[in-house]
């Protein structure tokens, strides 16, 4: 009998200007982020994290005990299950900020970004259109040697950096 293994990807929503949090901005990206993966499928949910008012979700994937000892299998999947997250968090953001009246502020947050964190390499995400194998050329030009770090036991994290609605 194959045993099942679980992998877990993380996603997190936090405020891209730390100094200046906007909780309320971050929750509503959170929610209609979280509809938009629910509409294509997945099934995130929320993650205790010790902190209270965290907006932190898990998408679990079962693999196959055989499958979760091939690191590129592993890889393949992380990037398959992150693209799709990473594209409809990306493509949340960039309607928000269309959908924001353009006013000066006197200090530029980091920008809206959605960032893919796979065993320490990261990369940046701006399209909603992002394939798995563009994610995986991005993480692996982060780090040459990502393959071979990952496993089943990996967490990766889709993190989306949500600006204040001021």
């Amino acid at each position: 009998m194959t045993e099942l293994l679980q992998l877990t990807i993380q996603i997190e929503f936090v405020d891209a200007d730390p100094a200046r949090p906007d909780p309320a901005a971050v929750t509503a990206l959170a929610d209609a982020a979280l509809t938009d993966l629910r509409a294509q499928g997945l099934e995130p949910q929320p993650a205790y994290t010790g902190a209270m008012g965290g907006d932190v979700y898990e998408i679990v994937r079962q693999v196959a005990e055989g499958a979760a000892a091939n690191k590129e299998i592993v890889l393949a999947l992380i990037t398959g299950v992150a693209a799709p997250i990473a594209g409809a968090l990306a493509e949340r953001l960039k309607q928000r900020a269309a959908a924001k009246p353009a006013t000066p502020a006197p200090a530029a947050p980091a920008p809206p970004a959605v960032i893919v964190i796979v065993a320490g390499a990261q990369a940046e995400v701006s399209e909603p259109e992002l394939t798995p194998d563009e994610l995986l050329r991005r993480l692996l030009a982060a780090d040459p040697e990502l393959e071979q770090k990952v496993s089943a036991a990996t967490k990766p994290v889709v993190r989306a950096r949500v600006p204040g609605r001021s």
